[in-house]
């Protein structure tokens, strides 16, 4: 039986939608607890929610189709496929899913606990949680506010931290929340203690593998320093940190949601589709129509894996380690047949794949590179980490994408498949200063821009 993360109480959160345009529908807590008479454990929850609802919601979305998974077929998706993303398309995202979102409820946490000397071990979630979450934006944006973004009134102009910084500040939160962890009685209350204790410091571990791993164009020690993450990290499905979502709108996973309320409006593009034939996982992500078009969603079929309200959110599954394994052992000359097989036998496992069906397809794969390797990655994180997948590709080139023929505009002048994601117009209006410091040190503010970490 998978170890949840958590499902959330009623009595904690009461989500509801908030909706700005077509493709912003990050859920929200409209109450969302604060302030120094709020326990911890009433605010952690809440601040995992919407991390995993960042995961899949808008931005993911996005990702999923720049990446060539998704394709719009009606109303503003329809824009998005052909790279038309202005600087507002992720404001919602941007402020209310992370930074007086999930963030913001992290930096509380750690400020209150450092006060008060008091739940160390909530604070070690926490700060495993920020990682994460400034993990997501800088892969979005590249340069972020972090270092004074949440001192409220004291300073409302940010400045921006560089995408190095950034990176370096993620190592340095999963080392204290490994150290607060291992060093504290486990006093995680609630929902929280069934993953266990080692079983989060396992999973710190394998975020360090992944944020590692994401720098293999800066760091040519980076596969080496992901594998002796990797030895310290979760060893099987059932370890992995998995977060349920609740089988209902309020609670619901995301991408669900958004193909019951906007139904056939983005649905499987037919390069994912046709990549997927034969693969025993195809039915398990879609469904072909009546029109021959391939639907991620079909209200009342339960069989379409991600689809589902209640469909899991991985914050690192088993098969992206074993994948990640598989990647700094191809990079470093080792032998990564064996953690190839083992990651796709672990998501299709996962999934729900027969025995003798995994056995056929993984007994099939005689070649092993890179261009095997983070294809059979792309298929498998299909679901649930589309932004992981969008920066695999920015890292690797695979697999190989032909950008949108109508992807030519003012905000992609080259017409590439999108590099980055275009700040918010929010931080243009109030924060400019910050905003153009940041613009000029990426060499830009446009789509096919790249950020530090992907640059070639």
């Amino acid at each position: 039986m998978k170890k949840n993360l958590n499902i959330l109480l009623a009595t904690f959160i009461g989500i509801l939608m908030f909706s700005c345009g077509e493709f912003d529908d990050t859920n929200l807590d409209p109450g969302r607890p604060g302030g120094d008479n709020v326990p911890l454990v009433a605010v952690t929850p809440i601040m995992q929610t919407q991390t995993h609802r960042n995961l899949t919601s808008s931005a993911g979305r996005l990702a999923g189709i720049v990446t060539q998974q998704f394709i719009g077929f009606d109303a503003q998706q329809v824009a998005f496929t052909q790279y038309d993303i202005p600087e507002g398309t992720l404001a919602n995202f941007w402020e209310f899913g992370l930074y007086t979102g999930s963030m913001r409820d992290c930096v509380d946490m750690i400020s209150r606990s450092e006060t008060s000397g008091e739940d160390i071990s909530t604070r070690g979630l926490a700060k495993l949680y920020l990682a994460v979450n400034l993990g997501l934006a800088t892969n979005l944006w590249g340069d972020i506010p972090y270092s004074d973004a949440f001192l409220g009134s004291e300073n409302l102009q940010p400045t921006y931290d560089t995408q190095e910084e950034i990176y370096s500040t993620i190592q340095i939160l999963l080392d204290e929340a490994i150290n607060d962890l291992a060093n504290t009685d486990y006093s995680l209350q609630g929902n929280l203690t069934n993953l266990g204790q080692s079983g989060f410091i396992k999973a710190a571990h394998a975020l360090k593998a992944r944020f590692y791993m994401q720098l293999t164009k800066r760091d040519p020690n980076a596969s080496s320093k992901a594998l002796s993450e990797i030895q310290m990290a979760f060893s099987t499905n059932e370890d992995a940190p998995i977060f349920s979502f609740e089988a209902n709108r309020n609670g619901s996973n995301p991408l669900a949601l958004f193909g019951l309320d906007r139904p056939n409006t983005l649905i499987i593009d037919p390069f994912f589709a046709n990549l997927m034939t034969g693969d025993p996982r195809k039915n398990l992500y879609m469904i072909e129509n009546s029109d021959g078009d391939n639907l991620f969603f079909e209200n009342g079929n339960t069989d379409l894996f991600w689809a589902q309200f209640e469909s899991p959110s991985p914050l690192i599954s088993f098969a992206e380690l074993k994948f990640l394994e598989a990647e700094a052992l191809f990079r470093t000359g080792g032998d990564a047949e064996s953690a190839l097989k083992s990651a796709i036998t672990a998501n299709m496992e996962f999934l729900g794949v027969s025995d003798a069906d995994i056995t056929a397809y993984v007994d099939a794969i005689t070649t092993v590179d890179l261009t095997v390797i983070i294809t059979e990655k792309y298929k498998s994180l299909y679901g649930s980490n589309f932004i992981q997948i969008w920066n695999d590709y920015r890292r690797t080139g695979i697999p190989a994408l032909t950008p949108n023929p109508n992807g030519a505009n003012g905000d992609n002048p080259s017409g590439i498949v999108p590099r980055r994601f275009l700040y918010p117009d929010s931080e243009r209006l109030s924060n400019e200063s910050s905003y153009n410091a940041a613009i000029q040190n990426q060499g830009g503010h446009l789509l096919d821009v790249d950020i530090w970490a992907f640059a070639n």
